[in-house]
């Protein structure tokens, strides 16, 4: 059992949920890996749309194909050696897949809008490109849909199911209705709880809360951390925001400003307070210059 204390909330995950979760988690890390790789492997050969070709296509269904493998592994993992490669890629991957799709959706679509001197510069293809790292994440990504396929298959009841529709739209309602106000406050244990558990993987929830509720003991970005979400990018937003309206407010203190910065950073479990305290040295030195 893991269990966490969202401000009260107290969320579980039992051992099947967690061996889903790690599941999970891993094939978004093995979508990143291939994404980033992608990315690298088009800026090093793009130079303009003459250059997305086939090449990248096969470069990119290599990069899927390495995840499928560790879909494949994951599943020996639990006795499962009846299902390779191609009958895993087929039976269970294809369905998901839709890079390849898109990939020549989006080459189609540059062909067409080529303009007559046919060139186009680097930074203008990049967002191409990462439109094109989006969509082979998410074919990465969807392995682990895959996975739990062919453990429901095979009869592997030591992996709770993934999170269906019907939990998805509830935990969606249930948080809109938290967030207009609509839910007393009273009730926000309960509610949190249970938008949480209907569905753990939507990473505005945990933002909202920080935001809203504070941090203090992290635990909120511990429970992100545990899901494959990492929040401290946010935290730093959040200061970031805080400092501008402390400055736009007009500081006559600097350190009764440093004061209130280390106490919103501990309020939402910021650890690197010192970072955002120099930051405000910095600007009140160059406003006074």
């Amino acid at each position: 059992m893991v269990a966490f204390d969202i401000n009260g909330a107290i969320i579980k995950f039992d051992e099947k949920r967690d061996k889903y979760n790690s599941i999970r988690k891993s094939f978004k890390s093995y979508g990143e890996e291939s994404s980033k790789q992608f990315m690298d492997y088009c800026l090093d050969n793009v130079t303009n749309t003459r250059h997305i070709s086939d090449k990248h296509l096969e470069y990119g269904q290599n990069l899927i194909n390495e995840v499928v493998r560790k879909g494949v592994e994951t599943l020996v993992e639990y006795n499962i050696i009846t299902i390779d490669f191609n009958l895993f890629r087929e039976i269970y991957c294809s369905k998901y897949f839709d890079f390849e799709r898109l990939f020549h959706n989006v080459t189609r679509d540059l062909s067409n809008s080529r303009n007559k001197k046919n060139n186009i510069k680097l930074f203008d293809i990049k967002p191409v490109i990462t439109k094109l790292c989006e969509y082979l994440y998410e074919d990465c990504f969807s392995v682990h849909l895959a996975v739990l396929d062919a453990l429901i298959d095979n009869n592997v009841t030591e992996v709770n199911s993934y999170i269906d529709q019907k939990s998805i739209r509830q935990s969606n309602a249930l948080f809109n209705n938290y967030k207009d106000g609509f839910i007393s406050k009273l009730d926000g244990c309960k509610v949190v709880q249970k938008i949480i558990m209907s569905n753990p993987y939507r990473k505005e929830v945990y933002e909202f809360l920080i935001k809203e509720d504070g941090d203090f003991s992290c635990e909120i970005e511990s429970l992100a951390s545990y899901l494959g979400f990492d929040l401290k990018e946010y935290k730093s937003f959040l200061m970031d925001m805080y400092i501008k309206e402390l400055m736009d407010r007009g500081v006559g203190d600097i350190e009764m400003a440093k004061e209130k910065v280390k106490k919103y950073a501990k309020y939402i479990g910021c650890k690197n307070d010192s970072i955002f305290t120099t930051r405000i040295d910095a600007i009140y030195t160059f406003e006074n210059a």
